[in-house]
């Protein structure tokens, strides 16, 4: 789904509405961040809308897994001590979207940083310049 598929109501409805979030994340996602690489955090309002996107520029195609869980961690529980309670992260990287080990690596760092600091992660995708696609915790690893 591009961003300009987006219903009218997509402000009012939570991010992880299938609906919408592939779409979303079209809008919010940079292409520059997408051909260098960078990470997103979605910080959401309580029942999943968003609240403000947040764009990390380490690219997470070569930074080291645990410094991007104990950045992560650190963040999320700041966010969490100002009420934030649920994120959604985004991997921006060149390529297709279909999820490399690294990426599984990744989701992974994202899944620990998020239990350390309280926070709920309600989804990960992956945001390669031409499509957007979501990241399911259980879905296939691509050579």
């Amino acid at each position: 789904m591009s961003f300009q598929d987006l219903p009218a109501d997509w402000a009012q409805r939570p991010i992880t509405d299938p609906d919408v979030f592939e779409g979303v994340v079209d809008l919010i996602v940079a292409d520059q961040a997408r051909r260098e690489g960078s990470t997103y955090v979605l910080l959401c309002h309580e029942g999943g809308r968003l609240m403000q996107p947040l764009c990390l520029p380490d690219d997470p195609r070569t930074a080291d897994v645990g410094r991007v869980q104990s950045g992560l961690r650190r963040l999320f529980t700041e966010a969490a001590s100002e009420g934030v309670r649920d994120v959604v992260v985004v991997i921006g990287r060149p390529g297709h979207p279909a999820p490399t080990p690294r990426d599984h690596d990744l989701r992974a760092a994202f899944e620990s940083a998020c239990r350390s600091a309280g926070v709920r992660l309600l989804g990960v995708a992956i945001a390669a310049p031409e499509a957007v696609a979501a990241f399911p915790s259980d879905g296939p690893v691509a050579a």
